[in-house]
């Protein structure tokens, strides 16, 4: 079994595959007769419901759990943890946490893990998506940057998946937000101080919500000015390109990262990227199984 924790030891040609097939849209149903252990230690609702019916289609049986009714609560070990669900017969773990724990599950080989969500370091299924939706839209463009990111980028796994695939494809991103949520690793980003330069250089752009439960308590952000800089709003939209593509990895938190009048506008994307949401989940189910 493989994991799909990120996309470090992932070749090209794994990288490709998982793409294509999360391009295909194909839902196609399989028998596969397999275990899965969906375990959402946070809130979701597309990215859990996506994994329950891709593997409805692949013929996966899935069982869900959570650290709040888990042995956790009594002070189990991870290594314990992980042995009880490998001799019930679960074959993949599922697993959506708040922490960024991401290589204590790396060691494990007698069960596949899949990020669905690690603190806010990893969430390669999403990078799948957006990536594959940008494909889709014909966004993929050698001379221009791909993507740019608009938001809490230093708090974002989305950002941080969607960052490391496109890296390894051979591009790089872009970002556009306040000083105080840049990221750390600034390495391979394009950092825009204004939206002219963001659509100069983007045929895309993905907005990312404040990460208001990941803020820590000396991180202050003000709303007021962030908003009146950064929110995406109908009059700018006027102002970028006629085929620009707005993404969004949702939840939306409309009047923040972007205007009531702007949401309904033909540039946001976020419906494409739901019609990726089941193929990317099915591309990783194969691919931690050794199928793609």
């Amino acid at each position: 079994m493989r994991h799909l924790l990120d996309f470090q030891d992932v070749n090209k040609n794994h990288l490709e595959n998982l793409i294509e097939k999360t391009r295909s849209l194909e839902f196609k149903s399989e028998n596969i007769d397999s275990l899965a252990l969906l375990k959402f230690d946070e809130p979701s609702t597309r990215t859990r419901l996506s994994f329950a019916i891709a593997a409805e289609k692949l013929g996966i049986k899935t069982f869900e759990s959570s650290d709040v009714i888990s042995a956790k609560q009594k002070g189990e070990i991870l290594k314990h943890e992980i042995e009880t669900y490998i001799s019930m017969g679960i074959e993949i773990l599922v697993l959506r946490t708040k922490k960024n724990n991401i290589d204590d599950y790396r060691e494990f080989k007698d069960i596949g893990v899949v990020s669905a969500g690690f603190g806010n370091k990893s969430h390669p299924t999403q990078a799948l998506i957006d990536i594959s939706t940008l494909f889709s839209l014909n966004k993929i463009n050698e001379k221009l940057t791909p993507i740019t990111y608009i938001g809490d980028v230093k708090h974002s796994r989305v950002f941080e998946s969607g960052r490391q695939l496109l890296n390894l494809l051979g591009f790089k991103v872009g970002v556009f937000t306040d000083k105080n949520l840049l990221p750390e690793n600034k390495n391979d980003l394009e950092i825009y101080e204004s939206w002219d330069e963001v659509f100069e250089s983007s045929n895309a752009i993905e907005l990312l919500r404040v990460q208001k439960e990941r803020l820590q308590d000396n991180e202050e952000i003000n709303f007021d000015e962030y908003i009146n800089n950064y929110q995406l709003t109908q009059e700018i939209l006027g102002k970028s390109q006629s085929d620009l593509a707005v993404l969004h990895p949702m939840p939306i938190n409309i009047g923040i990262e972007i205007s009531k009048d702007a949401i309904e506008d033909r540039k946001i994307k976020y419906k494409d990227q739901l019609s990726h949401a089941i193929p990317s989940r099915i591309a990783a189910f194969k691919y931690v199984r050794d199928e793609i």
